[in-house]
């Protein structure tokens, strides 16, 4: 079964921060905006392009506070940000364009073990 441009979306959202549970509409509307068909088949998307579009959505997620039924919800931003340059690193994205300081460096430092 082929999947939708917005439900990769949401999956790479989901990659990036496993706690991300965005509304449909802000999926519908960030793939708009990249010019990616929402209901096209993600096969015809690039998963770099999806990345993209899920980067900003997620820091928009864990830049935001919420609490629900008296339970807040804790993010651990340094894992996201991690994570977030992972993805960037895997698919050829510069991840300064999404990171500041020293989050977009990574260094070797195996021979210090």
């Amino acid at each position: 079964m082929e999947r939708t441009n917005l439900e990769a979306l949401r999956a790479k959202c989901k990659l990036i921060c496993d706690t991300c549970y965005v509304d449909d509409d802000v999926l519908i509307d960030v793939l708009c905006d990249a010019g990616i068909d929402p209901d096209g088949e993600a096969s015809g998307t690039s998963a770099a392009q999806l990345v993209e579009c899920a980067i900003p959505i997620v820091k928009g997620w864990v830049e935001t506070s919420r609490s629900e039924g008296g339970i807040s919800v804790s993010i651990d931003r340094e894992a996201v940000e991690k994570n977030i340059l992972f993805w960037c690193q895997r698919y050829g994205l510069d991840a300064s364009e999404y990171l500041s300081g020293s989050m977009t460096v990574v260094e070797d430092v195996s021979e210090s073990y």
